[in-house]
């Protein structure tokens, strides 16, 4: 017979995710502010989200992730999160030499994985969590949050629906110009055994994996990489300088496998941009385009689409989709969008996932394919060969 703490016990498992957090730097805390207010954006969340836990690299953020996260306990020890019964997601904020040794510990430990991108550090790395992850019946999602603005989730229902009909050709870039200051010192992604690669890592994963979402898989790639800054201050105001090794720019051409070409380009150098993230891909049928800058609209083309006289309607026309996430209560459809809504939506499709109301998506095997087309890169710029597949 089941006494009536044992009872209530399971019934309190079920009303509630208890959430251990590793890496309280930037990206951590931004999550932070999503999981604390995630009923708010989405009432119909059906259990209690509990910050339970936050392990950080000192114990002065370990604190602050108590004293401002609202977390239960800090610590400077992960392991202590896997360790924690009541802890039964763990969300990966780490540098990407961690992902691995982390993703590895905490489906050992039983423990559902949100894991930020890159899935790993490497291919080799990368091949090992597929296959423990196929493994494993806890639920894994990765954090490509780009797939989680309205106009892109707009543009994967059209060409789901056939409104591209073949891609001839695709464009995108990522560029950013925090990395062209030389003063700007050595840090974690400026070391390739910490971050396994420079821009082509830390912006092309996004868009690689908004192409491969979008587009369709890659059949072969020719990638140039180039490092603009190779010597940089060990630290703030130091002389002493030390050897950079990652790439400050790079640019892919990509063959698709149902025959399509692309080209990528990946920037941390490029003067006066933000975050400018963009991408246009050009159909048989009809074209879409879209500007992270520009968020609250998809542009289409209709080539089926009859000219009348002056033109008639024909042309790219924009598509209002603002904040129209599906369930979403605040702040409402009529807002713009922004960049904690996206990553919101993420952890709410993460929880959905837990609950068993849909697959988690992206998943490890989407994670996999985006490391594959980076190692892939790396070689062929190294070697300066096309690199199938």
């Amino acid at each position: 017979m089941v006494d009536k703490q044992t009872e209530s016990s399971r019934e309190n498992v079920k009303k509630i995710i208890s959430i251990g957090l590793i890496g309280y730097g930037g990206i951590g805390k931004l999550h932070t502010v999503n999981w604390r207010n995630l009923h708010l954006y989405y009432p119909d969340i059906p259990v209690k989200l509990n910050l339970r836990g936050a392990a950080a690299r000192t114990r002065e953020s370990a604190d602050q992730a108590v004293l401002q996260g609202g977390f239960e306990y800090g610590t400077t020890d992960y392991q202590e999160l896997l360790d924690d019964p009541e802890i039964s997601l763990i969300d990966i904020c780490t540098p990407n030499n961690l992902h691995y040794p982390i993703f590895k510990a905490a489906l050992e430990a039983g423990k559902h994985i949100y894991c930020e991108k890159p899935l790993a550090l490497n291919l080799e790395e990368a091949e090992e969590m597929l296959r423990l992850a196929e493994s494993s019946d806890r639920i894994i999602q990765l954090v490509f949050n780009y797939r989680f603005i309205p106009a892109i989730m707009k543009a994967k229902q059209l060409i789901d629906e056939g409104f591209l009909g073949d891609v001839i050709n695709f464009r995108t870039q990522y560029l950013h110009t925090g990395y062209l200051n030389p003063e700007k010192p050595i840090s974690w992604r400026l070391s390739q055994d910490i971050s396994g690669g420079g821009a082509l890592v830390d912006l092309g994963s996004h868009v690689i994996d908004l192409m491969l979402y979008l587009a369709g898989p890659f059949k072969r790639i020719m990638a140039q990489t180039k490092t603009f800054v190779d010597q940089r201050p060990v630290g703030a105001g130091s002389r002493e300088t030390a050897e950079v090794l990652v790439d400050d720019h790079a640019q892919l051409m990509v063959e698709l496998t149902a025959g399509g070409v692309g080209i990528v380009e990946v920037s941390r150098v490029a003067q006066g941009t933000t975050d400018d993230l963009n991408l246009e891909i050009h159909g048989s049928q009809g074209s879409i385009k879209f500007d992270v800058m520009d968020p609250n609209w998809l542009y289409v083309y209709d080539a089926r689409e009859k000219k009348g006289p002056l033109g008639g309607s024909h042309g790219f026309k924009q598509i209002q989709t603002m904040h129209s996430y599906p369930g979403n209560q605040i702040p409402g459809e009529r807002s713009l969008v922004n960049t904690m809504g996206m990553h919101a939506n993420s952890q709410y499709q993460l929880i959905q996932a837990v609950l068993g109301l849909k697959p988690a998506s992206p998943s490890t095997r989407d994670g996999y394919y985006v490391q594959q087309v980076l190692d892939a890169s790396y070689r062929s710029a190294r070697e300066e060969r096309w690199i199938e597949l």
